[in-house]
């Protein structure tokens, strides 16, 4: 009793810390813009980061010489003293980074002979801290160290299934006697509240197996139950009540039922305003690569961003040199189509490698055959890329050390230790930047490894520059080896030019830009720069990134109306439309809508790179005729407005 006396006490005394310092903390954001969108993420596994507290190492499922099971690391570990020089928390801000994602901390099912619940994907009492990685007091204290140290908190969750209890006997489903209680909350206990119909690769529901059937053996919740949606609600508010968290990122997030998160979100946004958190991010883990898919996640099962695994493949691949500069331009032409007024691309969260499909260096590596010694140039290419295009970089812990991976690299095997490990593979793997581990550990590399240098530079270059961070981009030019973007500090009303080469011999190029006065300043990588009038020559080293920052202000700022033009585009489903502008200046093009009936008109979404397009779609507005019209600001503030134009979308 007196331990849940405590437990209340914490929690309480939380909520008002957290309350009182989220309310001065939170800013007002475009309604487009996800709280995170800012931020450089640290995705980091707690159990492989550093052992903080040996006594809880004695729970079963530890055998630090097994890839499968738990290997020590803890919240204590990942905490640290909270103090400069430490490995914790501090040495993941001094690297830059200003949000920490961390994989799912609850009480994961017992272990079997083959594995255990390391990753905390397995997750059985979602009401509690697993004992293997601390307390409810360690995150706490956790929680009140990242908020000393104005680091961001994403908690890694889990929705669509939990570990597995539920056991089959001729496609009939039961709990073991033994097994009765063994999740928490009690409504988890209940068979009536999940799918029941096999694996989802062979499931016998009658739907998308998809989405009803067991995640590789873990039991498949209907998340379309209210008693589910809401109980998550009241699961998930709670850890953002008691601990101050920022954001989730929500596992499996295609597999739960189609309007899981009409029914969720709102009801976890409120959690998170009910303590003064007015902007959180929950994003969702899509495994898709195809961005016309991806889109509908967001736009129609209303998830308010995904980890954009299209970027994912087109980054490695530029960076590897199997594929040129129009990858990444085709890449980003696709952005229109996240584009609401609640949304856009710049919202999605970018990565090179994860904890599933492997690290980033070894995926770059296994694209194409290239000289051993490109890859740590390449490496650091790939890096420059994700921190300086659109998007939210999230960087996977060790990645920054150079960590690769033996045999396939992937899974179990892209999930080394930090701390000196007893896996003897990773003793003597391969390094990007360094010489393999052995017995040593990777806190010691740090401060002298290449990728980590890097990233610092760029974390430092993008706050000293907030254009450079997830702001208004255009691409300059796309061709061969060489991608060159604009990208725009709205405060300032200045250009920068950034421009990426992944072959390796240098490139020389003129580039249009729409600064024509005062010069360039470099600011990163080494380059000669000759500028005539608007257009700017720059000779971009082998496989390196250099940005230019204007002096003056943007002037070339002429813009060009034409018509509104709206198409039913075959392979989304939605009608294109798109507004006739012509400038050199990076505009912001705001799309409108009325509908018959209508009072005003209702934003579609602003878009900021040319060709100006967004895409209508047709279930919001079916068997109606609608105006459209597109009103356009340039970096002066001078507004256009185009003609508005009339179209009727039939019902389907």
């Amino acid at each position: 009793m007196l331990n849940k006396k405590l437990h209340l006490l914490i929690a309480t005394i939380a909520c008002f810390i957290f309350a009182s310092s989220a309310v001065a903390a939170s800013p007002v954001l475009p309604a487009d813009q996800v709280g995170l969108s800012k931020d450089l993420i640290y995705f980091v596994f707690p159990d492989r980061y550093l052992n903080g507290d040996t006594s809880n190492d004695k729970f079963p499922g530890y055998d630090p010489t097994d890839t499968a099971f738990f290997h020590g690391g803890d919240l204590k570990g990942l905490t640290g003293t909270c103090s400069d020089g430490d490995n914790g928390l501090a040495r993941i801000k001094k690297l830059g980074f200003t949000a920490v994602w961390v994989t799912p901390l609850v009480v994961q099912q017992k272990p079997t002979p083959y594995g255990a619940g390391y990753h905390g994907y397995w997750g059985v009492d979602f009401l509690d801290v697993d004992p293997h990685l601390g307390t409810k007091a360690d995150l706490l204290a956790f929680s009140e160290c990242a908020k000393k140290l104005n680091l961001k908190l994403i908690l890694d969750i889990v929705t669509n299934h939990t570990g597995d209890v539920i056991q089959y006997k001729d496609r009939e489903a039961f709990i073991p006697s033994d097994m009765s209680s063994a999740k928490s909350p009690a409504w988890l206990n209940d068979l009536s509240n999940f799918h029941n119909v096999g694996d989802m690769n062979s499931c016998w529901g009658d739907g998308v197996c998809m989405q009803l059937g067991d995640f590789y053996g873990l039991d498949d919740i209907a998340t379309e139950k209210p008693v589910v949606y809401n109980g998550w609600a009241d699961v998930y508010g709670k850890w953002i009540k008691d601990y101050g968290l920022s954001g989730f990122r929500v596992d499996t997030a295609r597999h739960v039922d189609d309007n899981f998160f009409k029914n969720w979100s709102p009801q976890i946004n409120a959690a998170a305003q009910s303590v003064g958190i007015n902007n959180f991010t929950i994003f969702g883990e899509v495994w898709d690569v195809n961005p016309i898919n991806l889109m509908n996640y967001v736009r129609r099962n209303k998830i308010q961003t995904v980890l954009d695994f299209p970027f994912q493949r087109s980054a490695v691949e530029f960076a590897s040199g199997y594929s040129d500069a129009t990858t990444i331009e085709n890449l980003f032409s696709y952005d229109d189509l996240y584009t609401t007024a609640t949304s856009n691309a710049s919202n999605l969260v970018t990565f090179l490698g994860n904890h599933d499909m492997g690290r980033a260096g070894k995926i770059i590596e296994s694209k194409r055959i290239n000289p051993a010694a490109e890859l740590l140039p390449r490496t650091l290419l790939a890096h420059s890329l994700m921190y300086l295009t659109r998007g939210i970089p999230s960087v996977y812990y060790g990645d920054e050390v150079g960590m690769t991976g033996t045999g396939s690299g992937s899974d179990q095997l892209a999930r080394q230790d930090m701390f000196p490990t007893k896996v003897k593979i990773w003793k003597t793997e391969k390094r990007i930047g360094s010489n393999p581990i052995g017995t040593g550990n990777a806190f010691d590399i740090t401060d002298t490894h290449p990728i980590a240098n890097h990233l610092k530079a760029l974390a430092k270059l993008r706050a000293a520059n907030p254009g450079l961070a997830n702001s208004s981009m255009q691409i300059r030019y796309a061709k061969d080896y060489l991608l060159a973007i604009s990208k725009k500090d709205d405060a300032e009303s200045k250009e920068y030019l950034v421009a990426f080469n992944n072959s390796n011999k240098a490139i020389t190029a003129t580039i249009p830009t729409a600064t024509s006065k005062g010069g360039w300043k470099l600011l990163m990588g080494k380059t000669s720069v000759t500028a005539s009038a608007e257009k700017v020559t720059i000779t971009v080293p082998a496989l390196s990134t250099v940005v230019l920052k204007a002096n003056q202000k943007i002037d070339k700022t002429d813009v060009k109306v034409g018509k509104i033009s709206s198409e039913l585009d075959f392979l989304t489903g939605y009608y294109e439309t798109k507004a006739a502008i012509t400038s050199k200046d990076l505009l912001k093009v705001t799309f409108l809508i009325k509908a018959p009936g209508d009072q005003s008109w209702s934003s579609l979404g602003t878009d900021t790179n040319s060709p100006y397009t967004i895409f209508v779609d047709p279930l919001d507005f079916e068997g109606k005729r609608v105006e459209l019209k597109a009103e356009a600001i340039n970096s002066k503030g001078a507004k256009y407005e185009l003609p508005s134009a009339k179209i009727f979308i039939p019902a389907p």
